[in-house]
């Protein structure tokens, strides 16, 4: 059945089938050429797989993020990272970087964050002289940042279903989330020195102090959002709801920047976003339960375990086949697919499941960064309007920064798990 379902589901993504109905069509289909299997199942799992508590908390980090952008929070943040950061060698490009940084503890989402700030940054980069494939790489680097800096979309489906504690996972991502962030600067920093980019004129303390007055409610955001789960003063979903609050409240009645005749609009756009991870999520369990059922993860720790007995070659091995999968199939779906299957191995090699975690949703984001699929990436070509080729050109040293990081967790694991054992 499994086999069945892996070239069913290859073939319908070929066919150009989008990927929550791609998995969900391959398993469905195998699941009813055997007559072995109730296909009562098949709603069953649909249905159980999106009933969750922790899930709730993805619509409301949609709806938050898409509130936060239409109530001027994100146009705030921009002002901030502008005074703090603008002055540096490549100007607008680090701004790009620390706006996204600041970004990800809000929205949750690659594709939204990279949508959001991509749309207001890459055509000052543009104009400041970026190339047009540079500008689009240092967008998806950065915007990448979403799952990883908490709160995470990712990392809410990956503790829901595997049992983790979102608080320790979320914890877990802020250091390595940070040091990427470095990274991509640094990147840029040589590319802009070579290039001649220079930055603006140093912003003085009196209109930084004013910057950061204009957005500290835009800052305190994520500050409730995070503050709140680790305090245990309330659970992530209900720290979402919060967050929408938060965000309908300043965006309407403090900032007004948009007014409740635009709201429907935003809800519209906030629920087809969630509407299509809860799909994948939907779709990917039933493919999930067919993974378990034909016992492929005890197949994969034997193989391996036939290969060596060192944790970090498993480890490497194991972040070497995420690459792959990430580099063809969209972060969430490979999620879903991945961590009923990876977490026992890694169970079984003494792995730290927080650490564990971390590393696999960093390499399954930044492993979409990279075509075939490279969704995050195709969003930023489009802002500027950059063919595959031009981008390409730029890659290699921003995903070699993020390679170093993923070898730093593998070998140095206080740096996930720091804050989390800290902090609970």
């Amino acid at each position: 059945m499994l086999v069945t379902a892996f070239i069913l589901f290859f073939v319908f993504l070929m066919l150009g089938v989008p990927i929550a109905f791609s998995l969900g069509l391959g398993s469905v289909v195998a699941i009813f050429m055997d007559d072995k299997i109730s296909s009562m199942l098949v709603a069953q799992k649909l249905f159980s797989s999106i009933n969750s508590f922790s899930l709730m908390a993805i619509p409301f980090f949609m709806l938050s993020g898409e509130l936060m952008e239409a109530g001027g929070i994100s146009k705030r943040l921009v002002n901030i990272a502008k005074a703090f950061v603008g002055h540096i060698t490549g100007g607008i490009g680090m701004v790009d970087i620390g706006t996204s940084v600041l970004f990800a503890g809000v929205s949750g989402s690659a594709a939204a964050d990279t949508a959001a700030v991509g749309s207001m940054l890459i055509p000052s980069m543009l104009k400041n002289g970026y190339p047009r494939g540079l500008a689009a790489v240092i967008q998806a680097c950065a915007g990448s940042l979403g799952p990883i800096i908490p709160p995470s979309l990712t990392m809410i489906i990956y503790c829901s279903l595997t049992g983790l504690s979102i608080g320790e996972c979320f914890m877990a991502g802020v250091i390595p989330g940070l040091i990427i962030g470095l990274g991509v600067a640094v990147v840029t920093y040589f590319y802009a020195r070579r290039l001649g980019i220079k930055g603006d004129e140093r912003v003085p303390y009196r209109e930084r102090l004013t910057a950061i007055k204009d957005g500290i409610l835009a800052i305190i955001m994520p500050l409730i959002i995070i503050g709140g789960i680790v305090s245990g003063i309330f659970t992530p979903t209900e720290s979402g709801a919060i967050a929408v609050i938060y965000a309908l409240v300043i965006g309407m009645f403090v900032y007004k920047e948009f007014t409740y005749r635009e709201l429907p609009r935003i809800f519209l756009k906030a629920a087809s976003m969630t509407g299509m991870a809860l799909l994948i999520v939907a779709g990917a369990s039933i493919f999930s339960w067919l993974v378990a059922y034909e016992k492929f993860p005890k197949m994969i720790i034997t193989f391996l375990t036939g290969l060596t007995d060192n944790k970090y070659v498993i480890m490497m091995l194991l972040v070497l086949f995420l690459l792959f999968v990430g580099m063809f199939i969209e972060t969430l779906s490979a999620t879903i697919i991945c961590a009923p299957i990876l977490m026992p191995v890694a169970a079984q090699y003494g792995i730290d499941p927080i650490q564990f975690a971390l590393i696999m949703v960093i390499t399954l984001v930044y492993a979409g960064v990279t075509p075939p699929v490279g969704g995050v990436l195709f969003i930023t070509m489009g802002i500027a309007k950059a063919k595959m080729k031009e981008a390409l050109t730029y890659l290699a040293p921003y995903l070699g920064i993020i390679c170093i990081v993923i070898l730093l967790l593998i070998f140095v694991p206080q740096i996930s798990l720091l804050l989390p054992r800290l902090l609970f």
